[in-house]
């Protein structure tokens, strides 16, 4: 399943990528670094702005949503300031999101779990 030279994030990030886009979000912008942090994924539907934290877990006890504590969320809305600020992006229908990658080495399948973050 992995190609030559792909970690397993940037692999997960591309499904993931495949997998909104499945969805009807329109990709805008991948790997936004800022002072505090980075965001995986910068998505639109219907004129809100998802930001969208990504993690690639094998299937199994580690595969949950706990895999973005509260302290993760934290430095996601800091970033996502920074990126509002840099990108001119208004501060309404702003919605922060995990997406979990889930791969099965056995079965060599990959299922997806989206969560809003209140």
């Amino acid at each position: 399943m992995l190609g030559r030279g792909k970690t397993v994030g940037k692999w997960g990030e591309d499904l993931a990528c495949d997998f909104l886009e499945r969805h009807r979000f329109l990709i805008k912008e991948r790997n936004f670094y800022s002072t505090v942090g980075e965001l995986d994924i910068v998505a639109e539907k219907n004129g809100d702005y998802y930001f969208i934290e990504v993690k690639t877990r094998a299937a199994g006890e580690l595969a949950t949503d706990l895999a973005i504590t509260a302290a993760k969320k934290h430095k996601l809305q800091k970033t996502v300031r920074k990126y509002c600020y840099a990108r001119g992006v208004p501060d309404t229908g702003l919605i922060l999101a995990g997406l979990l990658v889930i791969f099965n080495s056995l079965t060599r399948k990959v299922s997806f779990r989206f969560a809003v973050f209140e």
